[in-house]
């Protein structure tokens, strides 16, 4: 058995930190000189976790009630990941109370969130992530009000962690990357931040099978670890690659860099982040069948676990303990080791972590040859996953419920902040009609030049209004970005645009077709990683100008998601396609974009397509399916090298023997030369693209 290992960071739980040294006693008239010490403990931290716990301990021993609410937030934001990273899980639980309590008294909806936060992320340690899931949910709306980075990422982290241990790893994915990103947005160590994220992206990874992945997003973030400048990072990143490095089946570099994380660690003083070693390095002797090994490290985790009252750990090695005795032939003793894990695990209720040890003993005793106890293990296997299934199946509808209610209380706090804006929007207007009835009112005493007068501020008031109006009107319908239409107003066109059945509606002919043409920047997101964000934008900004400034008056080019643009061209039939397409890659591709002094390299894949297709009724492949069929098309594109356009021309069998086939797979009729199919490649690049 193996343990993964989850990155407990200063910056993950202290994002803040204004972290900091313990040389004299605390002189709360200067709150900076405290924030400057506690900033010391915190860089004491990276290189010695025990030796910054004892100088916390001596300075929280020195605090007052007069010591200033943002030394006393510091103080428990820079403790709690400190004592989870020693084993000392128990201990954060009155800190973490402090924390909720300072943020409710100052009504600090930051310091809220993330005490909230802190809370449901105990949960989710214990094993308890159901119930950790509504009191994140119900946490989103301070961390949203607080708009602050800080509890927005920890908010980010805990929910995606959450959704990985529920199963639903879509949502954990999504969650860890909006981390992320809010990584690089943190007001102080942004490092250390990103590296957090990226050790938990590689977590996550590694859950949902993708080694590679998990591989590639770890060499990112051991790239970044020396400018963080934490032994406990380190080591939690050379755990997570041993594992992604063994389910990679490269079990020989696994046990290499597990022996570097146990160094790490030793060094350290990380209690727990070496249990988890130990406990790896006997999994992985289990695994070679060195069975003396194995026990050596495992009975050298169950030590140190018992020592630091670490009980799931704890029973991980007694397992593994168990598994290394009976790997030597001592089944009986083995057997009661395991056992006596398997009874733990029943009397805490961890049904899926016995059913998982129940099976490793079951094939335990069949390699033994002991027939008669491999049935009767499998028969006890068999009696809990039903009880599991009961069990998960009544907790996901209890779950489902809870999420529901927190959801519909989410949204009725939405809907009373609504009423209550409408409620002041109605008493300003009521005061706002009083005031211009008592201006009228001295008007008409004033006489008629003052009328006068008001006339004309009234009439700037309305044209005013007026370009207000208009302004409104044009963001309704453009990207904000690029001043493109956005696809709002590409759905009301085609709202609008005659059916196949209307009177107005042109014939399928050629020369009454219309063009779609969607488009997709090449290799978009190594430009953001390697230039920046803003640089990205200014991008799609300019890559927008030449698209536009390409086509015809009567052309639309919008915006049609991320770095996607689309081109509508009425009266638009193949052969102007093509000719459009070769202007449009020779527009974005000939010249590179520059940024600053920076001169970027850009280009882009298109696919192309007529409507109405090929003679067909829009009844049967209306613009949506055509619009599938071009995106198709253009993935082809990026698939056979990108910098180019790829036409979908006419049929060459009936549709109703394409159509099927083209509704899924471009390549499979095309396979079957069921249709034409139009190339424009773009220009020549003299220089590399990133990747």
């Amino acid at each position: 058995m193996r343990t993964p290992h989850i990155l407990n960071s200063l910056v993950r739980h202290a994002a803040l930190c204004i972290s900091l040294s313990v040389l004299a006693a605390p002189a709360w008239s200067d709150q900076s000189a405290d924030l400057e010490r506690l900033d010391a403990i915190y860089r004491t931290a990276l290189t010695d976790t025990a030796k910054a716990l004892q100088e916390l301990q001596a300075f929280s021993a020195q605090t007052t009630p007069d010591t200033p609410y943002a030394v006393r937030v510091e103080l428990l934001r820079t403790r709690i990941p400190l004592l989870q990273e020693v084993g000392q899980v128990a201990a954060t639980s009155d800190d973490i109370a402090q924390l909720l309590k300072l943020g409710q008294q100052q009504n600090d909806l930051a310091v809220i969130a993330q005490a909230t936060v802190l809370a449901a992320t105990r949960k989710t340690d214990a094993d308890r992530p159901d119930e950790a899931l509504p009191m994140l949910l119900e946490a989103k709306t301070l961390a949203e009000q607080s708009a602050s980075p800080i509890a927005l990422l920890a908010w980010n982290r805990a929910l995606g962690t959450v959704y990985s241990k529920l199963g639903n790893l879509d949502k954990a994915l999504e969650h860890c990357l909006a981390a992320l990103r809010l990584a690089d947005q943190q007001p102080r160590r942004q490092a250390r931040a990103k590296l957090d994220q990226l050790s938990n992206l590689a977590t996550l990874y590694i859950s949902m099978k993708a080694p590679d992945k998990a591989l590639a997003t770890l060499d990112e973030a051991l790239a970044l670890a020396p400018q963080a400048g934490s032994q406990a990072a380190m080591a939690t990143l050379k755990i997570n690659q041993g594992i992604a490095l063994v389910d990679a089946g490269q079990h020989a570099r696994a046990l290499a860099v597990n022996q570097e994380a146990l160094q790490i660690s030793r060094k350290a003083g990380l209690t727990e982040t070496e249990i988890v070693v130990l406990i790896n390095l006997a999994d992985h002797y289990l695994r070679a069948h060195q069975y003396e090994q194995a026990e050596l490290f495992a009975r050298q985790a169950l030590q140190r676990a018992e020592r630091a009252n670490s009980k799931g750990n704890a029973a991980v090695a007694r397992a593994n303990v168990g598994f290394a005795l009976a790997g030597q032939g001592k089944i009986k003793e083995g057997a009661a080791h395991i056992q006596a894990v398997i009874a733990a695990y029943h009397e805490s209720g961890s049904r899926t972590d016995e059913e998982g040890v129940i099976n490793e003993l079951a094939d335990m005793y069949e390699k033994a040859g002991l027939y008669r106890e491999t049935v009767g293990a499998l028969r006890q296997q068999l009696m809990l996953n039903r009880d599991i299934f009961q069990a998960d199946q009544a907790k996901a509808i209890s779950t489902l419920q809870e999420q529901f209610h927190a959801e519909q209380r989410q949204k009725q706090i939405e809907l009373l902040a609504r009423e209550n804006q409408l409620k002041d929007t109605e008493l300003t207007n009521r005061r706002l009609q009083q005031s211009v009835t008592l201006l009228g009112a001295a008007v008409a005493l004033m006489g008629a030049g003052f009328i006068l007068l008001l006339y004309r501020r009234v009439r700037q008031t309305n044209q005013r209004l007026k370009e207000a109006n208009s302004q409104l009107e044009f963001h309704s319908v453009r990207d904000p970005l690029t001043g493109l239409y956005n696809r709002r107003s590409f759905l009301d066109l085609m709202k609008r645009r005659p059916g196949p059945t209307e009177g107005g509606r042109r014939d399928t002919a050629i020369e009454n077709q219309d063009g779609l043409m969607i488009l997709d920047i090449d290799h978009f997101k190594p430009i953001n990683d390697t230039w920046g964000h803003a640089t990205g934008d200014a991008v799609l900004i300019e890559v927008a100008q030449r698209l536009r400034s390409t086509v015809r008056e009567s052309d639309m080019v919008l915006r049609w998601g991320g770095e996607e643009f689309l081109v509508y061209s009425p009266r638009a039939n193949p052969q102007h396609l093509k000719g459009l397409a070769e202007r449009l890659l020779e527009a974005v591709g000939a010249a590179p974009v520059m940024v600053g002094a920076q001169a970027i390299p850009v280009t882009v894949t298109a696919g192309f397509i007529a409507l109405p297709y090929s003679g067909i009724s829009e009844t049967v492949c209306n613009w949506e399916k055509a619009l599938q069929i071009a995106d198709m098309a253009l993935y082809m594109g990026k698939v056979n090298g990108r910098n180019r356009a790829y036409g979908v021309g006419p049929l060459r069998v009936a549709p109703e023997l394409a159509l099927p086939v083209l509704d899924h797979d471009l390549s499979a009729a095309l396979r079957a030369d069921m249709l034409e199919l139009i190339e424009v490649m773009g220009p020549a690049q003299s220089a590399p693209l990133p990747h």
